[in-house]
Protein backbone atom coordinates (compact mmCIF):
# COMPACT_ATOMS: atom_id res chain seq x y z
CA UNK A 1 0.00 0.00 0.00
CA UNK A 2 1.11 3.55 -0.65
CA UNK A 3 1.41 6.22 1.98
CA UNK A 4 -0.38 9.52 1.52
CA UNK A 5 1.47 12.69 2.42
CA UNK A 6 0.18 14.75 5.31
CA UNK A 7 -0.64 18.42 4.91
CA UNK A 8 -1.17 20.87 7.74
CA UNK A 9 -1.96 23.91 5.61
CA UNK A 10 -3.01 24.84 2.09
CA UNK A 11 -0.07 24.47 -0.32
CA UNK A 12 1.44 27.76 -1.46
CA UNK A 13 1.25 26.90 -5.15
CA UNK A 14 -0.76 24.41 -7.13
CA UNK A 15 0.52 21.28 -8.82
CA UNK A 16 -0.04 19.89 -12.29
CA UNK A 17 -2.94 17.61 -13.09
CA UNK A 18 -0.55 14.68 -13.48
CA UNK A 19 0.94 15.35 -10.04
CA UNK A 20 -2.51 15.61 -8.45
CA UNK A 21 -3.54 12.42 -10.24
CA UNK A 22 -0.47 10.67 -8.85
CA UNK A 23 -1.41 11.82 -5.34
CA UNK A 24 -4.90 10.38 -5.87
CA UNK A 25 -3.37 7.09 -7.02
CA UNK A 26 -1.26 7.05 -3.87
CA UNK A 27 -4.30 7.59 -1.66
CA UNK A 28 -6.26 4.89 -3.48
CA UNK A 29 -3.39 2.46 -3.01
CA UNK A 30 -3.79 2.86 0.74
CA UNK A 31 -7.52 2.03 0.58
CA UNK A 32 -9.29 -1.31 0.48
CA UNK A 33 -9.41 -2.84 -2.98
CA UNK A 34 -12.82 -3.14 -4.57
CA UNK A 35 -13.13 -6.93 -4.35
CA UNK A 36 -11.71 -7.11 -0.82
CA UNK A 37 -14.33 -4.65 0.38
CA UNK A 38 -17.30 -5.98 -1.56
CA UNK A 39 -18.68 -7.72 1.53
CA UNK A 40 -18.54 -4.70 3.86
CA UNK A 41 -17.00 -1.26 3.54
CA UNK A 42 -17.08 -0.80 -0.21
CA UNK A 43 -20.06 -2.93 -1.19
CA UNK A 44 -22.60 -1.72 -3.77
CA UNK A 45 -20.16 -1.30 -6.65
CA UNK A 46 -22.23 -3.73 -8.65
CA UNK A 47 -21.11 -4.48 -12.20
CA UNK A 48 -19.05 -2.76 -14.91
CA UNK A 49 -22.27 -1.55 -16.54
CA UNK A 50 -23.32 0.12 -13.30
CA UNK A 51 -19.95 1.83 -12.90
CA UNK A 52 -19.93 3.00 -16.52
CA UNK A 53 -23.37 4.61 -16.20
CA UNK A 54 -22.40 6.23 -12.90
CA UNK A 55 -19.22 7.73 -14.34
CA UNK A 56 -21.13 9.09 -17.32
CA UNK A 57 -23.65 10.77 -15.00
CA UNK A 58 -20.88 12.38 -12.96
CA UNK A 59 -19.11 13.71 -16.04
CA UNK A 60 -22.33 15.32 -17.27
CA UNK A 61 -24.00 16.49 -14.05
CA UNK A 62 -21.25 16.96 -11.43
CA UNK A 63 -21.66 20.74 -11.30
CA UNK A 64 -25.42 20.85 -10.84
CA UNK A 65 -27.09 21.59 -7.51
CA UNK A 66 -30.18 19.50 -6.78
CA UNK A 67 -31.59 22.31 -4.64
CA UNK A 68 -32.56 24.14 -7.82
CA UNK A 69 -34.40 21.48 -9.80
CA UNK A 70 -37.42 23.81 -9.72
CA UNK A 71 -35.52 26.04 -12.15
CA UNK A 72 -34.41 23.28 -14.51
CA UNK A 73 -37.12 21.31 -16.37
CA UNK A 74 -34.63 18.64 -17.45
CA UNK A 75 -33.45 18.09 -13.89
CA UNK A 76 -37.02 18.10 -12.59
CA UNK A 77 -37.96 15.41 -15.10
CA UNK A 78 -35.06 13.23 -13.94
CA UNK A 79 -35.94 13.79 -10.29
CA UNK A 80 -39.64 13.06 -10.83
CA UNK A 81 -38.89 9.88 -12.78
CA UNK A 82 -36.62 8.61 -9.99
CA UNK A 83 -39.18 9.33 -7.27
CA UNK A 84 -42.04 7.75 -9.23
CA UNK A 85 -40.05 4.57 -9.86
CA UNK A 86 -39.05 4.42 -6.19
CA UNK A 87 -42.66 4.82 -5.08
CA UNK A 88 -43.56 1.92 -7.35
CA UNK A 89 -40.81 -0.30 -5.94
CA UNK A 90 -42.09 0.58 -2.45
CA UNK A 91 -45.62 -0.57 -3.45
CA UNK A 92 -46.95 2.91 -2.81
CA UNK A 93 -49.80 3.12 -5.28
CA UNK A 94 -51.24 6.30 -6.81
CA UNK A 95 -51.59 8.20 -3.53
CA UNK A 96 -48.02 7.67 -2.33
CA UNK A 97 -45.35 10.36 -2.44
CA UNK A 98 -41.58 10.45 -2.06
CA UNK A 99 -38.62 12.68 -1.28
CA UNK A 100 -34.94 12.28 -2.04
CA UNK A 101 -32.40 12.53 0.78
CA UNK A 102 -28.66 12.17 1.30
CA UNK A 103 -28.77 8.78 3.03
CA UNK A 104 -30.45 6.54 5.57
CA UNK A 105 -29.60 8.86 8.45
CA UNK A 106 -31.47 11.75 6.85
CA UNK A 107 -34.33 9.53 5.66
CA UNK A 108 -34.92 8.17 9.16
CA UNK A 109 -34.59 11.68 10.58
CA UNK A 110 -37.25 12.91 8.15
CA UNK A 111 -39.57 10.06 9.14
CA UNK A 112 -39.20 10.83 12.85
CA UNK A 113 -39.60 14.56 12.24
CA UNK A 114 -42.82 14.04 10.27
CA UNK A 115 -44.06 11.59 12.88
CA UNK A 116 -43.48 14.14 15.65
CA UNK A 117 -45.17 16.94 13.68
CA UNK A 118 -48.16 14.68 13.01
CA UNK A 119 -48.35 13.64 16.67
CA UNK A 120 -48.61 17.24 17.83
CA UNK A 121 -52.04 17.20 16.19
CA UNK A 122 -53.02 13.54 16.49
CA UNK A 123 -51.54 12.74 19.93
CA UNK A 124 -51.51 16.10 21.75
CA UNK A 125 -51.31 14.39 25.14
CA UNK A 126 -47.81 13.13 24.29
CA UNK A 127 -45.77 15.61 26.34
CA UNK A 128 -42.51 13.62 26.14
CA UNK A 129 -42.90 11.67 22.89
CA UNK A 130 -41.53 8.16 22.56
CA UNK A 131 -41.29 5.60 19.78
CA UNK A 132 -41.26 1.84 20.33
CA UNK A 133 -38.93 -0.29 18.21
CA UNK A 134 -37.14 -3.66 18.19
CA UNK A 135 -33.69 -3.77 19.79
CA UNK A 136 -32.09 -4.06 16.34
CA UNK A 137 -33.37 -0.70 15.09
CA UNK A 138 -30.55 1.19 13.39
CA UNK A 139 -28.26 3.51 15.32
CA UNK A 140 -29.27 6.39 13.03
CA UNK A 141 -32.78 6.20 14.49
CA UNK A 142 -31.35 6.73 17.96
CA UNK A 143 -29.23 9.60 16.67
CA UNK A 144 -32.17 11.33 14.96
CA UNK A 145 -34.33 10.82 18.04
CA UNK A 146 -31.78 12.61 20.21
CA UNK A 147 -31.86 15.63 17.92
CA UNK A 148 -35.67 15.62 17.94
CA UNK A 149 -35.95 14.93 21.69
CA UNK A 150 -37.84 11.68 21.15
CA UNK A 151 -37.31 8.69 23.44
CA UNK A 152 -36.61 5.39 21.67
CA UNK A 153 -37.93 2.41 23.63
CA UNK A 154 -36.53 -0.88 22.38
CA UNK A 155 -38.03 -4.29 23.08
CA UNK A 156 -36.27 -7.68 23.27
CA UNK A 157 -35.05 -9.35 20.10
CA UNK A 158 -32.19 -11.61 19.08
CA UNK A 159 -30.89 -13.29 15.93
CA UNK A 160 -32.85 -16.44 16.79
CA UNK A 161 -35.66 -14.70 18.69
CA UNK A 162 -38.43 -12.82 16.89
CA UNK A 163 -39.51 -9.36 17.99
CA UNK A 164 -41.49 -9.59 21.24
CA UNK A 165 -44.79 -8.11 20.05
CA UNK A 166 -46.34 -8.36 23.51
CA UNK A 167 -43.43 -6.35 24.90
CA UNK A 168 -43.91 -3.83 22.12
CA UNK A 169 -47.57 -3.46 22.96
CA UNK A 170 -46.80 -3.16 26.69
CA UNK A 171 -44.22 -0.43 26.06
CA UNK A 172 -46.86 1.84 24.52
CA UNK A 173 -48.21 4.56 26.80
CA UNK A 174 -49.85 7.98 26.55
CA UNK A 175 -46.58 9.50 25.29
CA UNK A 176 -46.07 7.00 22.45
CA UNK A 177 -46.38 8.53 19.00
CA UNK A 178 -45.19 5.71 16.78
CA UNK A 179 -43.57 2.36 16.08
CA UNK A 180 -40.53 1.55 13.96
CA UNK A 181 -39.31 -1.60 12.29
CA UNK A 182 -36.66 -2.66 9.80
CA UNK A 183 -36.58 -4.41 6.42
CA UNK A 184 -34.13 -5.89 7.13
CA UNK A 185 -32.36 -4.77 10.29
CA UNK A 186 -28.65 -4.04 9.96
CA UNK A 187 -27.45 -6.08 12.99
CA UNK A 188 -29.57 -9.22 12.44
CA UNK A 189 -30.47 -9.08 8.74
CA UNK A 190 -34.12 -9.91 9.38
CA UNK A 191 -37.32 -8.23 8.22
CA UNK A 192 -39.34 -7.36 11.30
CA UNK A 193 -42.99 -8.55 11.59
CA UNK A 194 -44.29 -5.39 9.95
CA UNK A 195 -47.78 -6.74 9.30
CA UNK A 196 -48.31 -7.45 13.00
CA UNK A 197 -46.74 -4.11 13.93
CA UNK A 198 -49.11 -2.41 11.50
CA UNK A 199 -52.09 -3.93 13.27
CA UNK A 200 -50.81 -2.59 16.60
CA UNK A 201 -50.24 0.85 15.04
CA UNK A 202 -53.78 0.99 13.66
CA UNK A 203 -55.30 -0.26 16.90
CA UNK A 204 -53.41 2.29 18.98
CA UNK A 205 -53.61 5.17 16.51
CA UNK A 206 -49.85 5.38 15.94
CA UNK A 207 -47.52 6.11 13.02
CA UNK A 208 -45.49 3.13 11.78
CA UNK A 209 -42.22 3.79 9.97
CA UNK A 210 -40.18 1.03 8.34
CA UNK A 211 -36.43 1.52 7.94
CA UNK A 212 -35.94 -0.21 4.62
CA UNK A 213 -32.63 1.46 3.82
CA UNK A 214 -31.01 -1.90 3.05
CA UNK A 215 -33.96 -3.70 1.52
CA UNK A 216 -36.40 -1.38 -0.24
CA UNK A 217 -34.66 -1.55 -3.62
CA UNK A 218 -33.52 -5.17 -3.57
CA UNK A 219 -36.09 -7.20 -1.61
CA UNK A 220 -38.78 -6.90 -4.35
CA UNK A 221 -36.39 -8.64 -6.74
CA UNK A 222 -35.43 -11.29 -4.17
CA UNK A 223 -39.13 -12.05 -3.74
CA UNK A 224 -39.54 -12.27 -7.51
CA UNK A 225 -36.75 -14.85 -7.52
CA UNK A 226 -38.67 -17.00 -5.05
CA UNK A 227 -37.23 -15.83 -1.73
CA UNK A 228 -39.61 -15.82 1.25
CA UNK A 229 -39.67 -12.13 2.18
CA UNK A 230 -42.21 -10.99 4.81
CA UNK A 231 -44.41 -8.04 3.81
CA UNK A 232 -42.89 -4.74 4.88
CA UNK A 233 -43.63 -1.90 2.43
CA UNK A 234 -46.26 0.81 1.91
CA UNK A 235 -48.84 -1.80 0.90
CA UNK A 236 -48.99 -3.01 4.52
CA UNK A 237 -51.88 -1.43 6.45
CA UNK A 238 -50.52 0.86 9.16
CA UNK A 239 -47.23 1.71 7.44
CA UNK A 240 -47.11 5.48 6.90
CA UNK A 241 -43.48 5.90 5.79
CA UNK A 242 -40.67 3.80 4.37
CA UNK A 243 -37.00 4.68 3.94
CA UNK A 244 -34.82 3.17 1.24
CA UNK A 245 -31.23 3.81 0.15
CA UNK A 246 -30.71 4.10 -3.57
CA UNK A 247 -26.97 4.04 -2.86
CA UNK A 248 -27.32 0.53 -1.50
CA UNK A 249 -29.10 -1.92 -3.76
CA UNK A 250 -30.37 0.70 -6.14
CA UNK A 251 -26.60 0.68 -6.88
CA UNK A 252 -26.59 4.49 -7.23
CA UNK A 253 -23.52 6.40 -6.05
CA UNK A 254 -23.54 8.03 -2.64
CA UNK A 255 -25.16 10.11 -1.30
CA UNK A 256 -28.71 9.18 -2.32
CA UNK A 257 -31.63 7.80 -0.34
CA UNK A 258 -35.41 8.17 -0.25
CA UNK A 259 -38.20 8.64 2.24
CA UNK A 260 -41.51 7.38 0.87
CA UNK A 261 -44.90 8.40 2.24
CA UNK A 262 -48.22 6.55 2.26
CA UNK A 263 -49.89 9.66 0.88
CA UNK A 264 -49.55 13.42 0.63
CA UNK A 265 -51.22 13.63 4.05
CA UNK A 266 -48.08 12.13 5.62
CA UNK A 267 -45.71 14.06 3.35
CA UNK A 268 -47.29 17.34 4.47
CA UNK A 269 -45.65 16.92 7.89
CA UNK A 270 -42.23 16.51 6.27
CA UNK A 271 -41.71 19.93 4.73
CA UNK A 272 -40.26 22.91 6.59
CA UNK A 273 -41.36 25.96 4.57
CA UNK A 274 -39.86 29.34 5.47
CA UNK A 275 -41.40 32.67 4.42
CA UNK A 276 -40.28 35.08 7.14
CA UNK A 277 -37.16 36.33 5.38
CA UNK A 278 -36.43 38.65 2.44
CA UNK A 279 -36.50 36.08 -0.40
CA UNK A 280 -40.00 34.67 -0.06
CA UNK A 281 -40.89 30.99 0.13
CA UNK A 282 -37.98 28.66 0.87
CA UNK A 283 -38.73 24.94 0.84
CA UNK A 284 -36.37 22.10 0.05
CA UNK A 285 -36.72 18.47 -0.95
CA UNK A 286 -35.46 17.26 2.42
CA UNK A 287 -33.61 18.57 5.46
CA UNK A 288 -30.48 19.65 3.61
CA UNK A 289 -30.42 22.44 1.05
CA UNK A 290 -27.62 22.25 -1.51
CA UNK A 291 -26.82 18.70 -2.53
CA UNK A 292 -25.26 17.00 -5.55
CA UNK A 293 -27.49 16.29 -8.53
CA UNK A 294 -25.10 13.75 -10.08
CA UNK A 295 -26.20 10.80 -7.87
CA UNK A 296 -29.84 11.45 -8.86
CA UNK A 297 -28.87 11.54 -12.53
CA UNK A 298 -26.90 8.33 -12.01
CA UNK A 299 -29.92 6.60 -10.46
CA UNK A 300 -32.03 7.73 -13.39
CA UNK A 301 -29.40 6.42 -15.78
CA UNK A 302 -29.29 3.09 -13.94
CA UNK A 303 -33.07 2.71 -13.95
CA UNK A 304 -33.09 3.25 -17.71
CA UNK A 305 -29.87 1.39 -18.46
CA UNK A 306 -30.65 -1.73 -16.43
CA UNK A 307 -34.42 -1.83 -16.39
CA UNK A 308 -36.32 -4.38 -14.36
CA UNK A 309 -34.55 -7.24 -16.11
CA UNK A 310 -31.14 -5.82 -15.20
CA UNK A 311 -32.01 -5.32 -11.54
CA UNK A 312 -33.47 -8.82 -11.44
CA UNK A 313 -30.26 -10.21 -12.92
CA UNK A 314 -28.20 -8.33 -10.33
CA UNK A 315 -30.41 -9.69 -7.54
CA UNK A 316 -29.83 -13.19 -8.91
CA UNK A 317 -26.06 -12.63 -8.69
CA UNK A 318 -26.42 -11.29 -5.14
CA UNK A 319 -28.33 -14.44 -4.22
CA UNK A 320 -25.62 -16.59 -5.81
CA UNK A 321 -23.00 -14.86 -3.69
CA UNK A 322 -25.14 -15.09 -0.57
CA UNK A 323 -26.01 -18.79 -0.96
CA UNK A 324 -22.42 -19.76 -1.81
CA UNK A 325 -21.14 -18.14 1.40
CA UNK A 326 -23.96 -19.55 3.52
CA UNK A 327 -23.48 -23.07 2.14
CA UNK A 328 -19.77 -22.84 2.90
CA UNK A 329 -20.34 -21.49 6.42
CA UNK A 330 -22.79 -24.29 7.23
CA UNK A 331 -20.09 -26.81 6.34
CA UNK A 332 -17.28 -25.17 8.31
CA UNK A 333 -17.02 -26.65 11.79
CA UNK A 334 -17.88 -24.08 14.46
CA UNK A 335 -19.51 -21.44 12.24
CA UNK A 336 -23.20 -20.73 12.85
CA UNK A 337 -25.03 -18.70 10.17
CA UNK A 338 -27.99 -16.72 11.46
CA UNK A 339 -31.42 -16.84 9.80
CA UNK A 340 -31.79 -13.74 7.63
CA UNK A 341 -33.96 -12.20 4.92
CA UNK A 342 -32.30 -10.56 1.97
CA UNK A 343 -28.70 -9.67 1.18
CA UNK A 344 -27.12 -9.37 4.64
CA UNK A 345 -25.28 -12.33 6.19
CA UNK A 346 -24.39 -12.74 9.85
CA UNK A 347 -22.22 -15.66 11.00
CA UNK A 348 -21.68 -16.53 14.65
CA UNK A 349 -19.55 -19.27 16.17
CA UNK A 350 -19.47 -22.10 18.69
CA UNK A 351 -16.32 -23.02 20.63
CA UNK A 352 -14.16 -20.04 19.68
CA UNK A 353 -14.27 -16.25 19.31
CA UNK A 354 -15.64 -15.12 15.98
CA UNK A 355 -13.73 -11.84 16.42
CA UNK A 356 -10.53 -13.76 15.74
CA UNK A 357 -11.94 -14.97 12.44
CA UNK A 358 -12.72 -11.36 11.51
CA UNK A 359 -9.17 -10.41 12.44
CA UNK A 360 -7.69 -13.27 10.44
CA UNK A 361 -9.77 -12.35 7.39
CA UNK A 362 -8.59 -8.76 7.77
CA UNK A 363 -4.98 -9.96 7.67
CA UNK A 364 -5.80 -11.64 4.37
CA UNK A 365 -7.15 -8.38 2.99
CA UNK A 366 -10.90 -8.76 3.50
CA UNK A 367 -12.43 -5.65 5.04
CA UNK A 368 -15.26 -7.03 7.19
CA UNK A 369 -17.62 -5.59 9.77
CA UNK A 370 -19.09 -7.32 12.79
CA UNK A 371 -21.91 -7.46 15.31
CA UNK A 372 -21.06 -7.16 19.00
CA UNK A 373 -24.18 -8.47 20.73
CA UNK A 374 -24.06 -11.38 20.17
CA UNK A 375 -20.70 -11.53 18.35
CA UNK A 376 -20.85 -12.32 14.64
CA UNK A 377 -19.31 -11.58 11.26
CA UNK A 378 -21.43 -9.08 9.34
CA UNK A 379 -21.35 -9.40 5.55
CA UNK A 380 -23.01 -6.87 3.23
CA UNK A 381 -23.24 -8.93 0.07
CA UNK A 382 -22.28 -7.39 -3.25
CA UNK A 383 -21.80 -9.11 -6.60
CA UNK A 384 -18.48 -10.97 -6.43
CA UNK A 385 -16.79 -12.54 -9.45
CA UNK A 386 -16.58 -16.33 -9.17
CA UNK A 387 -12.80 -16.38 -8.59
CA UNK A 388 -13.03 -13.79 -5.80
CA UNK A 389 -15.95 -15.61 -4.23
CA UNK A 390 -13.96 -18.84 -4.25
CA UNK A 391 -11.00 -17.03 -2.67
CA UNK A 392 -13.23 -15.66 0.11
CA UNK A 393 -14.66 -19.09 0.87
CA UNK A 394 -11.21 -20.65 0.89
CA UNK A 395 -9.87 -17.94 3.22
CA UNK A 396 -12.88 -18.32 5.52
CA UNK A 397 -12.30 -22.08 5.75
CA UNK A 398 -8.58 -21.72 6.42
CA UNK A 399 -8.83 -18.84 8.91
CA UNK A 400 -11.62 -20.55 10.84
CA UNK A 401 -9.54 -23.72 11.01
CA UNK A 402 -6.56 -21.80 12.39
CA UNK A 403 -8.72 -20.07 14.99
CA UNK A 404 -10.46 -23.29 15.95
CA UNK A 405 -7.12 -25.05 16.41
CA UNK A 406 -5.70 -22.20 18.46
CA UNK A 407 -3.13 -21.29 15.82
CA UNK A 408 -4.39 -17.72 15.31
CA UNK A 409 -4.76 -14.95 17.86
CA UNK A 410 -5.62 -11.95 15.67
CA UNK A 411 -7.99 -9.50 17.29
CA UNK A 412 -11.17 -8.74 15.41
CA UNK A 413 -12.25 -5.33 14.20
CA UNK A 414 -15.70 -5.86 15.64
CA UNK A 415 -17.54 -2.60 15.24
CA UNK A 416 -19.47 -0.55 12.72
CA UNK A 417 -16.56 1.89 12.44
CA UNK A 418 -13.59 -0.12 13.68
CA UNK A 419 -10.20 1.62 13.68
CA UNK A 420 -7.50 -0.43 11.98
CA UNK A 421 -4.59 1.74 13.10
CA UNK A 422 -4.57 4.94 15.11
CA UNK A 423 -2.03 6.65 12.87
CA UNK A 424 -4.23 6.16 9.78
CA UNK A 425 -7.65 6.79 11.33
CA UNK A 426 -9.66 9.98 10.67
CA UNK A 427 -9.05 12.57 13.38
CA UNK A 428 -12.75 13.11 14.11
CA UNK A 429 -13.14 9.41 14.94
CA UNK A 430 -10.12 9.36 17.23
CA UNK A 431 -11.54 12.41 19.02
CA UNK A 432 -14.94 10.74 19.41
CA UNK A 433 -13.37 7.55 20.79
CA UNK A 434 -11.29 9.61 23.22
CA UNK A 435 -14.42 11.39 24.44
CA UNK A 436 -16.88 8.52 24.50
CA UNK A 437 -14.87 5.30 24.48
CA UNK A 438 -15.68 2.28 22.34
CA UNK A 439 -19.33 2.01 23.36
CA UNK A 440 -18.81 0.89 26.92
CA UNK A 441 -21.44 1.64 29.54
CA UNK A 442 -21.75 5.34 30.20
CA UNK A 443 -20.78 6.51 26.72
CA UNK A 444 -23.25 8.92 25.19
Amino acid sequence: MGETSKMTSLPTSGQSLSDVSAMMDDALAAMTGESAGKLAATAFWGTKQIKDITREAYVRFSGWNALFTFQEPGAARIENDVIDICVGLGSGGKLARGNLTSGGTESNFCALHAMRAWAREAVPEAIRPNVVAPYSIHATVHKAARVLDIEIRTVPQGPFDPVDLDAMRNAIDENTIGLMGSAPSWPFGQVDPVEEMGKIAIECGLWLHVDGCVGTYVLPFFRELGQDIPNYDLSVPGVRSLSGDLHKYGFAPKPLSTILWKSQAEQAYHFLPVTDWPCGLYVSQSLVGSRPFAPIAAAWGLFNGLGREGYLANAKELLRTRETILDAARNIDGLVPWPTHGPLIQIGSEGFEITKVIGGMTVRGWNLLGVQEPPAIHLTVDILPSDELSRFVKDLEEVTGLVRDGSADDDGLLSYGGIAAEETAPKWLLSAVEIFGHGEEGAH
